[in-house]
């Protein structure tokens, strides 16, 4: 599986508080004189493409817009955008850095939710030995796949089991 990229999320982003499914610069920036919150993710979305020139051109009568976006395409041409971002840099106004902050959640979720499904299986593990229950029996009772159980149990594999069923596994060994 692909890692997101800033500028995938922020394009995402960008669509979804825009409510319309567009990637046209113009119709974005009109848009986000109606929706406030729309233009932040706009301005860096329009830097990590490229295409902060353009709206620059578009959003010319809000002068503010305008500097801010200068900014944040001088500390992108100079390679240190993400790292203002992620330190919070207080030239960036605030809403910069959330959306940064709320990427960083989502692209690192997948490791976060395997450390806790790796939690779950060494709990799992533990009620395993001390409660007797078959992997079998366990497959069976959940209508999990037998090889995936295994594949999480036996090998660690976290990909195997969703980090809902590792905490269903986890109750039915508790209340076993």
């Amino acid at each position: 599986m692909r890692r997101l990229t800033f500028s995938g999320y922020l394009r995402a982003d960008v669509a979804r508080l825009s409510g319309e499914s567009t990637a046209a610069l113009l119709r974005l920036a009109q848009l986000s004189k109606k929706e406030p919150r729309l233009a932040e993710p706009l301005a860096l979305w329009a830097v990590k493409s490229g295409r902060a020139t353009q709206l620059s051109r578009l959003l010319s009568s809000d002068s503010h817009l305008v500097s801010e976006l200068t900014l944040l395409d001088s500390l992108e041409q100079q390679g240190r955008l993400e790292a203002a971002l992620d330190s919070g840099d207080s030239r960036l106004r605030p809403e910069y850095v959330k959306a940064w902050r709320s990427f960083v959640v989502r692209r690192d979720a997948p490791d976060r939710d395997a450390s806790l499904k790796l939690l779950a299986r060494e709990r799992a593990l533990e009620l395993e030995r001390r409660k007797g229950v078959t992997r079998y029996r366990m497959a069976k009772d959940l209508g999990l796949n037998p090889g995936n159980l295994h594949a999480f149990l036996a090998q660690g594999n976290a990909s195997k089991l969703s980090l809902a069923r590792a905490y269903q596994l986890v109750e039915y060994l508790d209340a076993a």
